[in-house]
């Protein structure tokens, strides 16, 4: 069945039943085997952050780590599973980067680069016309002074005027910076002319000097403007949940709504990993008492309800046995086995200074969790077996499917000279991936929300850039299915307010969905050339996937520069596999002439 695009700018409400499902064990391999991804995370404080965004354009997600040398690590891949060593062009950041973060913040089509900083100002790189890199001056207005210590930054265009504005996280102490978070209004600007404002006390999101790591744009209560959510490093101050009025402030909504929690938070991932339609929380704690697994009670955006809604968080992660007994750092809900529930992956580090190998000798058993989805039931099912073959101290963690298989892949910004990376393997589940063009407001749609719906359950991804902890995943959006090859419909709705839906597409495809000024649209890319090896029937564009080999006979082979086979030993000239006198009547035939 063809797929079928409609487009609204109106809100549908669905009542969704729940429904369990049963699971495939999902494994995953080794996918550096050749040590490919150096990372050299053997120094610093509290960890360093990883992107897995495509920062080239080419379609396929690359990886860069940041050091605590102050180099940046870029490695592009190939959407087969390699990775390459890329020079960004980019000399010693002079500090201990932290967090890097890729997107188009001046809308001109390219990637441009984020790099927060401790003890060392923040740097903002502008993509040139020319490919290249070049710095911001005073990183638009967001460098600081030299005693930044600069962790998490969140991205998004919070106030819907097409530009993203950036919030930065300072990890200080009335002792040695008194300086608040702070968030930056973007003020316009292409290249080297962009620049922001500071706006934090406008806004009203300062968080007071306190020790904080990470922040998360989200639409907690679903009225269409970006929520912040705030974690801070100590009991004493209570995370913060900061509501947009969508007028360019904030209240603080945490303690009402049972989000204010006081513990050592490490870092907050955002999933709704029960698909009743509302946000749930991971917050990682820095101390032995355990985690926190915050779920929002009751249905309250699938019922009859005040605007805005009274939203109630309740902690259940004893109940869903997430708790662990290590040190948690960075979380992520991706759904590794593909059976349509977000599965759940939390790193476990050190709060020691990072002296390598020696650090490693403080923790024995420092695994880290792994806990499959079933249903949406608790207790979440531990498979820690699947994602860890050693003692591991992890700190910042991404995902991405960047073989493109279909199983989701996560790399981990571990303590050592290289990064972990595994690859999921297919277990027979189906899949959809989404990746999103918009026609209006910031030109990534990072703060879009995708919704796949499948027997009356809406699984929901949001768009961010800058998360979890220190961390960017890819912007392709991907949702399991399970192992009924069918969806009902993918629902986006777009920043500017425009909503695109696609119905009953074909499972096991990438689309490019299109916001295209509200009237809706897609791409389906894959290989468009019939003689080709994985021709793909259903693509309705290119994507330089072609593999021609089957195009060439016996005695040659497909030459990717010259885009046509050529023989596979240059003295068979008849291309028969052998060399006779036969080869030598066709060479001096053509002995002479002129090559065209």
């Amino acid at each position: 069945m063809e797929p079928r695009i409609c487009a609204y700018r109106w809100l549908m409400v669905v009542v969704a039943s729940c429904t369990t499902a049963s699971s495939p064990a999902q494994s995953f391999v080794d996918g550096d085997p050749e040590g490919t991804l150096f990372s050299q995370h053997v120094g610093g404080f509290l960890g360093h952050g990883v992107s897995f965004a495509d920062f080239n354009g080419d379609g396929f997600d690359d990886l860069t780590f940041t050091q605590y040398l102050g180099e940046l690590l870029a490695y592009t891949g190939d959407g087969n599973g390699g990775f390459e060593p890329y020079d960004l062009g980019i000399e010693n950041l002079g500090g201990e980067p932290k967090c890097v973060l890729w997107a188009d913040f001046d809308n001109d089509g390219d990637q441009d680069l984020l790099v927060t900083q401790r003890l060392s100002l923040n740097r903002l790189f502008a993509r040139m016309p020319d490919g290249g890199l070049q710095e911001v001056p005073d990183a638009g207005g967001m460098a600081g002074t030299e005693l930044e210590r600069t962790y998490g930054a969140a991205v998004a265009d919070y106030d819907k005027n097409g530009r993203l504005d950036v919030y930065l996280c300072h990890y200080h102490t009335p002792q040695t910076n008194n300086e608040q978070n702070r968030l930056f209004l973007s003020d316009g600007g292409v290249d080297l002319e962009m620049a922001f404002q500071d706006v934090t006390a406008l806004a009203g999101v300062g968080n007071g000097v306190k020790q904080s790591f990470q922040a998360t744009w989200v639409d907690v209560d679903r009225d269409g403007w970006l929520d912040l959510h705030v974690i801070n490093d100590r009991t004493f101050w209570p995370d913060a949940l900061y509501r947009n009025q969508g007028d360019g402030t904030f209240v603080d909504m945490a303690a009402t709504w049972g989000i204010g929690i006081g513990e050592y938070s490490m870092s907050s991932t955002f999933g709704d990993f029960d698909k009743d339609g509302d946000w749930d929380i991971l917050v990682s704690n820095g101390a032995t008492e355990g985690n926190n697994f915050l779920v929002c009670s009751g249905h309250p955006f699938l019922e009859e309800s005040v605007s805005p809604p009274m939203l109630t968080y309740e902690n259940v992660a004893e109940e869903a046995g997430v708790l662990l007994d290590n040190l948690a750092w960075g979380a992520l809900w991706f759904d590794a086995d593909n059976n349509g529930w977000l599965d759940l992956f939390i790193g476990t580090g050190t709060s020691f200074y990072t002296d390598y190998p020696a650090v490693l000798d403080l923790y024995s058993s420092s695994l880290n969790g792994f806990f499959l989805n079933i249903g949406g039931s608790l207790p979440l099912t531990g498979a820690f077996e699947n994602v860890y073959t050693d003692n591991e101290l992890t700190f910042s963690s991404a995902f991405s499917d960047h073989n493109q298989d279909g199983a989701m892949d996560f790399v981990s910004h571990r303590i050592g000279m290289h990064a972990r990376l595994l690859n999921g393997v297919p277990n027979g589940n189906h899949w959809i991936q989404i990746s999103l063009e918009p026609s209006e407001g910031n030109a990534d749609a990072i703060g879009a929300l995708v919704t796949a719906w499948k027997g009356g359950l809406a699984d929901m991804r949001n768009l961010t850039c800058g998360s979890d902890y220190l961390s960017q995943n890819s912007r392709r959006m991907h949702f399991g299915l399970g192992a009924t090859p069918s969806v009902d419909s993918v629902v986006v709705d777009w920043p500017s307010g425009n909503r695109t839906v696609l119905l009953e597409p074909a499972v096991d495809e990438h689309y490019v969905l299109l916001e295209n000024a509200g009237m809706g649209g897609f791409l389906s890319p894959g290989c468009t050339y019939e003689i080709a090896c994985n021709y793909h029937a259903q693509a309705t564009s290119d994507d330089g996937s072609c593999d021609m080999t089957c195009a060439c006979g016996t005695g040659t082979v497909w030459d990717q520069g010259a885009g046509q086979c050529v023989p596979s030993c240059t003295a068979d000239q008849n291309g028969d596999g052998n060399i006779s006198t036969a080869d030598l009547i066709v060479f001096l035939t053509f002995f002479g002439d002129a090559c065209e």
